[in-house]
């Protein structure tokens, strides 16, 4: 299958401006912010099998949020003629661990999250306002 990266990209765009547009403090928008630019490092050093587990534990809304929405974007991207959320559920770590995942399509996968963690870390510099820093 291939991807264009331009689809990608306009995925993670639209769906993260969303979640930003849901959030109205800029405290939650800046934890948002900073969740979407750890993804990358997070699925690279640890893996998905590992965010997915990781993503029930969190304990700041606002960062399940951004998992929630980064794994919903890659169900999107992945597997887009599918609508029955396998990966985005809360099922979506039994998804990931079925013999039906096998080595090559989990191999495939955490590469194509790589590069939507990738995107998620761009955008989120774009999308979210920066911190104004206080005058002393």
């Amino acid at each position: 299958m291939f991807y264009d990266p331009r689809s990608i990209s306009s995925k993670v765009y639209h769906n993260l401006q969303n979640l930003k547009d849901q959030t109205p403090t800029a405290t939650d928008q800046q934890e948002q912010k900073s969740q979407s630019v750890e993804l990358y490092n997070y699925v690279a050093t640890w893996g998905l099998f590992r965010l997915k587990a990781e993503q029930k534990a969190l304990n700041q809304e606002q960062k399940k949020k951004v998992v929630k929405c980064f794994f919903e974007t890659l169900e999107q991207i992945a597997f887009p003629d599918n609508n029955n959320q396998q990966l985005s559920s809360n099922s979506g770590l039994n998804y990931l661990s079925s013999p039906t995942m096998n080595t090559s399509k989990y191999l495939g996968l955490t590469g194509l999250a790589l590069q939507v963690a990738r995107e998620f870390a761009f955008w989120a510099e774009a999308i979210y306002p920066k911190e104004k820093k206080k005058k002393k």
